[in-house]
């Protein structure tokens, strides 16, 4: 299931001002920082889940040995933003290796959030 809290071109109002407050956020200017943290964390995931669909198209079943993908990716994972680690990825693997999850981690550097999934599958 894919949730939005806030969306990229929501308009700042009382509501959203005492979440900021909730969140140890002082400004707008933080509030943008921590969106795109959190948009960041979910491109690196997406360009994670990219190649783990490469790979599992190519071998016919996705494996979760996260360090056969680092090479792909230029050598390295990028770091999540949102946990300041590059092992701040998800991925589970069932039906015999035929489906897949990609998610970032929430972590504790950009709020209370629920990152996007990159639901995969082989045919």
């Amino acid at each position: 299931m894919k949730k939005k809290l806030l969306g990229l071109g929501a308009t700042l109002t009382l509501a959203s001002c005492v979440c900021l407050i909730a969140f140890g956020q002082s400004s707008v200017k933080d509030s943008a920082k921590i969106l795109a943290m959190r948009k960041q964390a979910d491109k690196n995931a997406m360009a994670l889940a990219t190649v783990v669909q490469g790979r599992a198209v190519a071998n016919g079943k996705y494996d979760n040995n996260m360090g056969l993908y680092a090479k792909d990716l230029g050598g390295k994972y990028p770091v999540n933003p949102c946990t300041g680690t590059p092992t701040g990825y998800t991925m589970t693997v069932s039906g015999n290796g035929k489906s897949s999850v990609v998610a970032a981690m929430a972590g504790k550097n950009c709020g209370k959030w629920t990152p996007k999934e990159y639901h995969l599958k082989l045919k």
